[in-house]
């Protein structure tokens, strides 16, 4: 078996694997990203999903710079995002202050050039087949690709699967779901072409109670007044409602039994949205057989939603499927134990401390296994820190977890699982990974206070 050596082995090429990448090789380490896709994206590009939530608490203060925000100034050069606000559309909704709408093509260029630029090596059309092990450290990684199969050894390794893949067959402690081990829905998200979002708007304004509009009490303004203020599509970026529609298209069995409402968002292409409305219970994201099944189920739910859209949603009378997600939307699988645990009553305080290596605002966002949907909110519209010690695992060496696997309740998961904050903790987990590196310290032996002052100069909100 061939066996090459690096300085990181990144393996995950989602949002949180290509931050963590770029950060690596700019601090000076030689870095390979690994994924089993030809692209590099993952959720936000294979998962379709289209926005980033979110770079701002309710304050309005950004709260995550660095890396990601240059991602976003990158895709607005290309068309791939909206040039307002760098990037940044205000949020009605109120679950966060901002959303950030990114075209997945236009993202999967940003993030190869950016990755090329920084000099990552990428190997995509490659799977992870599980970590080298020296006693209780991870030192690299076995992965197969067209060429057959190989290894990479690597002083720190970056687990960035969204899953733990690597650090759970390493032996690491981790939990998953709820007391009872079962996860969040997941979802297979789509694009309906043919939209016309301002009969969609002047219907939202007729009737705001059917929409949610400045859930966090920190907007302190009802739905009405909300709405009075909306003048353009653009103003509501991202939509859920239609609460009585979805009863009563229920009732006559046209919609799925899964969820109380849908979810849609605007993109950079006019008349074009994509759907969060699909809804899968019940299966686990770790068992092979369930991922099919949540597969053939999203697909099948897709035309039952297309067809209620088309149906009951003013505007979209002349909707059509444009495409679907080349991969699931899983919100939920396995959590570390790490060294520290970000916790849900932390996150709802707006909890800082001196281990930060990066913040959270968005609504901690638990999606029940019975279908129901709960949010808690950051308290007085303020931001959490995510200390670095839920990137470490226990009991294992040579090894960070980047991405919605860190170490956190399931509520605080709940937050720190969307995009913008995944980011945030992959331009930790790629800076302290390449001081590592040239260091020869253990992860979980590396100075947080130095990694700090490295991420500060290098624009990461800490």
């Amino acid at each position: 078996m061939q066996t090459v050596e690096r300085d990181i082995v990144v393996a995950g090429g989602g949002m949180a694997g290509v931050v963590a990448a770029i950060a690596a090789a700019r601090n000076g380490a030689r870095t390979i990203l690994i994924d089993r896709l030809a692209f590099l994206g993952g959720n936000l590009t294979a998962g379709l999903l289209g926005n980033f939530l979110t770079f701002h608490n309710m304050k309005g203060e950004q709260i995550c710079d660095g890396i990601p925000q240059e991602f976003v100034d990158e895709c607005i050069k290309l068309g791939g995002c909206f040039p307002e606000r760098r990037g940044h559309l205000l949020n009605p909704y109120g679950n966060s202050h901002t959303v950030t709408p990114v075209d997945g093509e236009v993202a999967k260029l940003v993030a190869q050039r950016m990755c090329v630029k920084a000099g990552v090596e990428l190997c995509l059309n490659a799977y992870s087949l599980g970590p080298v092990m020296h006693g209780t450290c991870v030192s690299g990684i076995r992965l197969a690709d067209k060429s057959g199969e190989r290894r990479v050894l690597a002083k720190v390794v970056i687990d960035a699967t969204g899953d733990a893949d690597l650090a759970a067959a390493a032996g690491g402690p981790f939990v998953q779901g709820d007391e009872a081990g079962r996860t969040m829905s997941i979802s297979l998200f789509f694009r309906l072409g043919g939209v016309d979002l301002t009969r969609h708007l002047e219907h939202v304004k007729r009737h705001p109670d059917q929409f949610m509009l400045g859930e966090d009490p920190f907007v302190g303004k009802t739905r009405a007044q909300i709405a009075a203020g909306l003048k353009d599509w653009k103003d509501y970026p991202l939509i859920t409602g239609y609460y009585d529609a979805v009863r009563a298209a229920k009732a006559k069995g046209e919609f799925h039994e899964n969820r109380e409402r849908v979810v849609f968002s605007i993109t950079t292409t006019p008349g074009v949205v994509t759907v969060n409305a699909t809804s899968i219970l019940g299966l686990n994201p770790t068992v092979g057989d369930d991922l099919t099944k949540a597969a053939l189920e999203g697909r099948e739910q897709i035309y039952t939603v297309t067809d209620f859209f088309r149906k009951y949603v003013p505007g979209f009378e002349n909707a059509f499927v444009l495409d679907s997600a080349a991969a699931l939307g899983v919100r939920e699988s396995r959590r570390i134990i790490g060294e520290e645990t970000l916790t849900t009553q932390a996150c709802v305080a707006g909890r800082k401390s001196d281990t930060d290596i990066g913040r959270g605002a968005y609504c901690l966002d638990v999606h029940e296994a019975s279908g129901k949907i709960v949010h808690k909110h950051v308290e007085g519209g303020e931001s959490y820190g995510i200390p670095y010690g839920t990137m470490v695992p226990k009991e294992l060496d040579g090894i960070l977890v980047a991405g919605r696997a860190l170490s956190s309740e399931r509520f605080a998961n709940g937050s720190v699982r969307v995009q913008a904050h995944i980011m945030a903790v992959g331009q930790a987990a790629g800076t302290a990974a390449a001081m590592c590196a040239a260091s020869n310290w253990m992860p979980r032996e590396a100075p947080v206070a130095t990694i700090r002052e490295r991420l500060r100069k290098q624009g990461a909100v800490v």
